[in-house]
């Protein structure tokens, strides 16, 4: 087992950030380089004479306007160098104290009062997870990171997952986010994404992505944090199981490797794959006895999943209905229009019995579907020269 670790500045992508450094910190830097390198020395000893002179004339003085002097932003490749330079003079851990804020490139987001180094912790695995799962790693141009210029976001329609999301990211500093309930996503700065790919080293593209090796060295707790912010995700909660799948083959076999090797009292079933999709799905179980245990240990954030689990740990411990289920579905839509899951939780009964009594009913001209409600469910009303009976 390993220690969590902290990452500091010298172990991000350094071709993809870019750092504000603290003014007087800043310009104490640079009187230092000055007084100590002519510009063709510093050039051709550190740089292999590929420094722009122009380019690093306009690092060394903050951007001036008529009323308002605008933020210098370094990148990170020549912040890596100070120690060098300054011959030890200005250390590693000097120079993060005085980082004030660090972007990626171009017109990124800021963000501002970084937490450096960035601590290995159960919100920085919660966004790992997030972002393999429902996420989706937009920008970076660097030679070793993924292609494309789309948004960095995490997708989900559940409202506290998106907002447990948006307060992990504060793990990295003040993140500016975009949320939007309706659609179902939050948008965060591409740095972080730039970030946790290499640190990681991993990508995070659907077909291809891993889990991290180191990942499985680490504590239960972390990885317990990890999981369920999977599962929340890619989990599913079914009446007799508790499902996890992905398109990603090698990805969910990773999933269920973790779970064996460092959850051992949790019981799953072999690897399956469903072909009826045009991208097959692979998945797992939970088996139904492992329900508690993994409650337990492993969980989720997502509310409604864990009221279902909760749900069928106590509806298999209760007495069976039998023949009356019928009569208890129409006495409760003769008051009230429902969704069969609604009804499910009301008479303490599968959901897919459930569904199974609707559709029989269905076929006899007892109920009907009027609308979907705010999960697209069906909702089911009771014809009205029904009378109250049991068929």
């Amino acid at each position: 087992m390993i220690k969590l670790r902290k990452f500091h500045i010298t172990q991000f992508p350094e071709d993809r950030i870019f750092i504000l450094l603290e003014k007087r910190f800043h310009k104490r830097i640079f009187d230092y380089i000055n007084t100590n390198y002519k510009f063709r020395d510093l050039n051709i000893k550190l740089f292999n004479n590929k420094l722009n002179k122009h380019t690093y004339k306009t690092w060394r003085y903050r951007i001036k306007k008529p009323n308002a002097k605008l933020p210098r932003f370094i990148p990170l490749w020549f912040i890596n160098k100070i120690p060098t330079i300054s011959k030890n003079k200005h250390k590693l851990e000097r120079i993060e104290n005085k980082i004030i804020a660090y972007k990626g490139p171009s017109s990124s987001s800021i963000i501002w009062k970084p937490k450096l180094p960035l601590k290995e912790n159960s919100k920085l695995l919660k966004i790992l997870a997030h972002v393999l799962g429902d996420g989706h790693i937009g920008g970076a141009f660097g030679t070793k990171l993924s292609k494309g210029k789309s948004n960095s976001q995490y997708r989900n329609f559940n409202n506290d997952l998106l907002n447990s999301f948006e307060r992990d990211l504060q793990v990295f500093g003040r993140v500016k986010t975009s949320k939007n309930y309706e659609h179902g996503h939050v948008l965060f700065p591409n740095l972080i994404g730039y970030i946790i790919e290499y640190v990681y080293k991993i990508k995070t593209n659907t077909f291809v992505s891993r889990l991290p090796k180191d990942l499985y060295l680490l504590n239960k707790k972390v990885l317990s944090s990890f999981l369920r912010a999977f599962f929340d995700d890619e989990g599913h909660v079914y009446d007799n199981h508790t499902e996890l799948y992905s398109c990603n083959k090698n990805l969910i076999l990773d999933i269920k490797k973790l779970i064996i090797k460092r959850f051992r009292n949790l019981k799953i079933s072999k690897l399956r794959v469903n072909k009826s999709s045009k991208n097959p799905k692979y998945y797992f179980y939970i088996l139904s006895e492992s329900r508690e245990t993994f409650l337990r240990e492993i969980g989720f954030d997502s509310p409604e999943k864990r009221k279902d689990m909760i749900f069928n740990i106590k509806r298999v411990k209760l007495p069976k209905y039998g023949r009356k289920t019928k009569l208890n579905i129409i006495r409760l839509l003769k008051n009230k229009d429902m969704c069969a899951k609604e009804i499910s939780r009301k008479l303490y009964i599968g959901h897919d019995s459930i569904l199974f009594h609707l559709n029989n009913l269905f076929k006899k001209n007892k109920v009907n579907i009027i609308s979907k409600g705010k999960h697209n469910e069906n909702i089911w009303k009771l014809n009205n020269d029904l009378k109250l009976h049991a068929s």
